[in-house]
């Protein structure tokens, strides 16, 4: 047996970077910085892969978050998170981020492409924000090759494939929670309680705020009713709220271009404003769409798409599935006599390049069509022997006195991968982040139910962010707190799963939209909790009324959602007839 050569070494380094007394830079001036200039070379006759990482060292607790760190590689200029979380190679280093991945030939190939020089730039993101003020990043440049170094977008993995046909990485349009101001539609006024003896205030101008999608009144302003604008008893712009509050904002305003002279006889535009995770999702909408997640870059695939087809597991011979019969409301326990696969579609290359997935059964079922079999059972979060008003039992596992409970729903993940994943096919199974964001505002009442102090509360209600995300569509692929990122490693996220199976997110359902590849005229649970107001209530997507809220008792359906590595061997195109089918050997 003859070993290889595996051998890359990093050179020429100079112009180390130190900083002093930064503030936030635009990419033009971050471009003006003197570079960190290192080369890496091939030592060896054979190509190899490598991957270039800042890793960050020094006080975790009051370093600058990755997020607001730009890098800019020669120049290419990104997020320093963008290229994913790696594994720490640098002693006493807390996190690592790649920022490049390559491939240099050897000098039997050709000696041109042996060594190659970069120019590394980091600055401050203009878009910080301003809780990143006194604080500090330290980090040191690794170049690391063998064991662990994988590109997931490199030709012929999954990932590469479904990029490829959307035109590249570049060539996605990125999510955007940013409000636009809507076209105004001429309407009367009257079919709009626009009353005569009601006084609101109206702006000669009003202004528009693209975070929130708000109208505020602006330039003259007057309260008078509509008589007196008539009349001109009062002299009254032409933008009204609507409201007898002067501060007012809302998501849609009033111009008026006629006030007529009798009754409510108004005729007026109404501009609504609007965001893509607010409008309905058409065909036009369905695609493929870059975002933020806490690894990186992720892709997820949005709307009635029909390249998302995953053939990946079989049910062993003589084995039964539990599935929720939608039409005659029953559940039912099928025999399978013969091995039968599993179906999925594809949610979101995750941004370390990992595929995440979500159940579709054990048949093929096309787009918009009842699916009885997308179910592996229905579960509750809590059983009537807990407190349903405390909020930790949202969480998608709980301590009680020291001791990790399993919530029910996940008692039916676990023993389904147990019997049907684990010794099969988990070697394709990647460990992955499974968000629950139990971040909560809270609201106390006293015994009027007016807002008071927590000392004279007599009654507490919990609103989770995840239910502001909602009603602001404005979801997030990332999740804050790692307490709440749910994974088997403890470095990936909170340590707490034996199993690497969870559930699809209220934010991802927002995302991806209820009238898309998603339905399966079912009602199935997500892993993200909305409220506690005299009870806890989890999120779930209803084929009627689209994300709801659910009573954490009731009893509703689970699919669960796996992440496949980066790697896998695959055939097919995706699509309904030839699905992606995951080769197992």
């Amino acid at each position: 047996i003859s070993s290889g050569c595996l051998d890359i070494s990093l050179s020429g380094e100079k112009n180390d970077i130190e900083l002093q007394d930064q503030f936030p830079l635009s990419d033009e001036d971050g471009m003006k910085l003197t570079p960190y200039e290192f080369t890496v070379t091939n030592n060896c006759t054979t190509s190899v892969d490598y991957q270039v990482n800042l890793e960050s060292i020094g006080d975790s607790t009051n370093a600058i978050k990755a997020s607001a760190i730009k890098v800019a590689l020669n120049d290419e200029i990104k997020l320093l998170t963008a290229g994913g979380n790696t594994e720490p190679t640098v002693s006493g280093a807390y996190e690592s981020n790649m920022i490049l991945y390559g491939t240099l030939a050897g000098s039997s190939e050709d000696t041109s492409e042996d060594t190659v020089t970069y120019e590394l730039r980091i600055w401050i993101d203009e878009n910080a924000p301003i809780s990143e003020q006194n604080k500090t990043f330290q980090s040191k440049i690794s170049v690391t090759i063998g064991q662990g170094v994988i590109n997931p977008y490199k030709e012929g993995t999954l990932a590469y494939d479904i990029l490829s046909n959307y035109g590249g990485a570049d060539a996605i349009t990125s999510l955007s929670a940013e409000w636009t101001e809507g076209d105004a539609s001429t309407v009367t006024a009257s079919s709009q309680n626009l009353g005569t003896s009601n006084s609101y205030w109206y702006g000669t101008t009003y202004k528009f705020d693209k975070k929130t999608g708000k109208y505020t009144l602006s330039g003259t302003l007057t309260q008078a009713t509509l008589e007196e604008c008539r009349n001109g008893t009062k002299t009254c712009g032409n933008y009204t709220l609507r409201d007898a509050e002067k501060n007012y904002s809302a998501k849609r305003l009033f111009q008026i271009t006629e006030f007529g002279t009798e009754g409510n006889n108004v005729t007026a535009k109404i501009l609504s404003s609007y965001n893509m995770f607010s409008k309905d999702l058409t065909s036009y909408d369905a695609g493929l769409y870059k975002a933020q997640d806490d690894l990186g870059e992720t892709f997820i695939f949005r709307g009635n798409v029909t390249n998302n087809y995953v053939k990946f597991g079989t049910y062993a011979k003589d084995t039964t599935v539990t599935v929720y019969d939608t039409v005659n409301s029953i559940r039912k326990e099928i025999p399978i006599l013969e091995e039968s696969p599993m179906y999925w579609r594809i949610v979101r290359i995750n941004g370390d390049g990992t595929i995440r997935m979500i159940y579709d059964g054990i048949e093929k079922i096309e787009n918009s069509n009842v699916n009885s079999f997308a179910s592996i059972g229905l579960g509750m979060f809590i059983d009537y022997s807990l407190d349903s008003n405390d909020e930790k039992y949202v969480g998608y596992t709980y301590d009680e006195n020291g001791i990790q409970t399993k919530v029910l729903v996940k008692n039916i993940l676990d023993l389904w991968y147990s019997n049907n994943i684990k010794g099969r096919f988990d070697n394709w199974v990647s460990d992955g982040i499974f968000c629950n964001d139990k971040s909560a505002k809270y609201q106390y009442l006293d015994d009027y139910y007016h807002e008071t102090t927590p000392e004279l509360s007599t009654t507490r209600k919990i609103f989770f962010e995840t239910q502001n995300r909602k009603e602001n569509f404005s979801p997030s692929l990332k999740c804050e707190n790692k307490s709440d990122r749910y994974a088997v490693s403890d470095k990936l996220g909170n340590g707490y799963f034996e199993y690497s199976v969870g559930l699809i997110t209220m934010d991802e359902v927002q995302i991806i939209g209820p009238s898309s590849y998603l339905y399966t005229n079912t009602r199935f649970w997500t892993a993200s909790p909305a409220h506690n107001n005299y009870g806890l209530y989890m999120y779930t997507l209803d084929p009627t009324y689209g994300l709801s809220q659910d009573y954490v008792r009731n009893e509703i359906n689970v699919r669960p959602v796996i992440n496949l590595k980066a790697n896998v061997k695959f055939t097919g195109d995706g699509s309904y007839g030839t699905p992606y089918e995951i080769v197992m050997n």
